[in-house]
């Protein structure tokens, strides 16, 4: 596989639970700079590690990855190609090599005491320890870098145990995880980079065991949100079973282990706390997917109790008037983020409502009662699949009685007071497809709206609200496109046999993710649906600023992670 090589500002660099112990508590993150070969670590005080290169031509980058950067720098008098590397070799420790001619430097960005112990440089903050070491050999330059919390002393003795590493074979040691992914033959170079990209971010996500986490977990990204999400790691799952099946099973258990005593499962997670609401039941598609890809059926028998109690818990919660439509928790009081529950955060579906019957909601509780019926009958569960199929088909029937508006030929959510439907046409009434909730007619009319120029058939196909929406724009989801949805619609309208369509989504959606990736060196949240600018302009809850700092206000999150995730899905698949 080719490597990853272009450097991004605001890429992550962090170290991956698939190499040792990393945890949310004890572990540093960085994000490489706009300005220069440097990675800032988002400590609490920010420490910057940079290089001042001097009479250098030329820089070729061999690899740049999420826990291994190395590179060849040329001497503009001596023409001597000269070797610069760095990379993670524990969870708060970082080690390299180079020269001269880059000379790596630590500082800190705020307030801090500076001091040195013997040669190496320490740098105190409240509670925050940092030591940088190097030592000369001939022309080559060996450093570490280290953060603890716990004393001056233990960050010093990192610094020098790391000291003692090879660091080429460590950094061989990084790039071999490329050798072991899945082979595409059909993609091109371009595309396979950015394969090898969406893997490095995949790799990073993943934490060790910690606190009620009972397995290995995942996080969207490591900066800025850093905490587990529920659909999330079902999307991390999908991609994660091509660097192995057991990451992926691990990224839903994780889930499962959030799960309270009367089945609620909250939507984000730390170590120790969780949130009070939940998130788009997608958990046994996802856990089935999983057994489709490895028959295992071990995996379907432990974890089919969980999922009963958790979807029981939303046909007792989120059923209020006990229609078969589910109605999201809804935040009157916030203008940004008014239905954080259904992940769509922003969406102009909820502008100025308080509880709906909602076409998502209803169609992922379908979806997860049809899949369930499937696994109640790997498991040889004869009453619990004929149960789960009758709920099925409940809830298709109440979805297209009364989420379905025949003026328009098209499904909307609709306001539980009174009745009458909330008209923004939105990608999430393209589910019903993803469900196989669709009659033969309601797919036609949706494949339709996906077609128009003047409805979903924008330039980058499909954005989160149509084109002819009055509140269609450039913020979050109110336009921009989002990776998941490409993928699960795909997947719908191949079910009702509109095969070529689906791959032009997916075509498309490889292309656009692999062009920016190409230009700015990262992968995004969400993309323009219009492709005209690059996302990081894209605005998020409030314009997009430069330079790019989430500490100031989230935009489009760079290496993001169910788009990483969902890319190799979406080329290997």
């Amino acid at each position: 596989m080719k490597r990853p090589n272009i450097w991004g500002p605001g890429s992550l660099f962090a170290f991956s639970g698939l190499d040792g112990q990393n945890t949310l508590k004890n572990s540093i993150v960085g994000t490489l700079c706009a300005d220069r070969i440097g990675v800032l670590f988002h400590t609490d005080t920010k420490r910057e590690l940079s290089f001042a290169l001097t009479d250098i031509k030329d820089i070729r980058y061999e690899i740049v990855a999420s826990d291994i950067i190395k590179a060849t720098l040329l001497n503009k008098k001596t023409k001597e190609k000269l070797p610069l590397s760095i990379a993670f070799c524990a969870q708060d420790t970082v080690v390299g090599l180079t020269t001269e001619s880059a000379l790596p430097l630590v500082f800190c960005i705020g307030e801090a005491t500076t001091e040195y112990v013997s040669t190496i440089q320490v740098h105190k903050t409240d509670g925050e320890y940092t030591a940088f070491a190097k030592e000369a050999d001939g022309q080559s330059i060996k450093f570490a870098f280290s953060y603890s919390k716990q004393s001056e002393a233990d960050a010093v003795q990192k610094a020098q145990e790391a000291l003692k590493i090879d660091v080429h074979a460590l950094a061989e040691q990084k790039i071999a995880f490329f050798d072991q992914l899945p082979q595409t033959s059909h993609a091109d170079g371009r595309v396979e980079k950015t394969l090898a990209k969406c893997f490095s971010v995949m790799k990073s996500q993943v934490y060790t065991k910690e606190g009620m986490f009972t397995s290995r977990w995942t996080t969207p990204d490591r900066l800025p949100h850093r905490k587990l999400w529920l659909w999330d790691s079902v999307f991390h799952a999908v991609g994660n079973k091509y660097i192995s099946p057991e990451l992926a099973s691990d990224s839903i258990k994780a889930v499962l282990s959030t799960q309270q005593e009367d089945g609620f499962i909250p939507h984000l997670s730390f170590p120790d706390k969780s949130s009070d609401i939940t998130q788009p039941p997608v958990l046994a598609w996802g856990l089935y997917h999983l057994y489709q890809y490895g028959s295992n059926k071990t995996l379907l028998e432990e974890t089919y109790e969980p999922l009963k109690k958790y979807l029981e818990w939303n046909i007792g919660h989120r059923d209020v008037n006990h229609n078969h439509l589910f109605e999201w928790k809804v935040n009157p009081n916030s203008t940004s983020c008014r239905c954080d529950e259904c992940g769509m955060d922003n969406s102009p579906r909820f502008d100025n409502v308080v509880e709906m019957d909602c076409i998502d909601f209803s169609c992922l509780m379908a979806n997860e009662a049809r899949v369930m019926a499937d696994i109640a009958g790997v498991l040889g569960l004869k009453d619990e699949q004929d149960k789960w199929s009758a709920l099925f088909a409940k809830i298709k029937h109440a979805v297209n009685e009364h989420l379905w508006d025949g003026e328009h030929q098209f499904y909307y959510d609709k306001i539980v007071e009174s009745g009458a439907f909330k008209k923004v046409k939105a990608v999430s009434s393209f589910l019903p497809l993803f469900a196989g909730i669709c009659e033969p007619h309601h797919a036609e009319s949706l494949v339709k709206h996906l077609t128009d120029d003047k409805s979903f058939g924008a330039p980058f196909s499909i954005p989160s609200i149509s084109l002819d929406d009055p509140t269609f724009g450039s913020d979050m989801w109110r336009g921009p496109v989002w990776i998941n949805y490409n993928y699960l619609i795909s997947l719908g309208l191949k079910e009702y046999g509109y095969h070529e369509l689906a791959n032009d989504i997916i075509g498309k959606t490889v292309e656009i993710i692999t062009q920016w990736y190409q230009h700015d060196g990262v992968i995004y949240e969400f993309y323009d649906s219009m492709n005209k600018v690059s996302p990081s302009r894209l605005n998020r809850k409030g314009p997009a600023i430069e330079p790019y700092d989430f500490n100031i206000r989230y935009q489009s999150i760079r290496d993001y992670g169910w788009s990483c995730t969902l890319f190799p899905a979406m080329v290997l698949e």
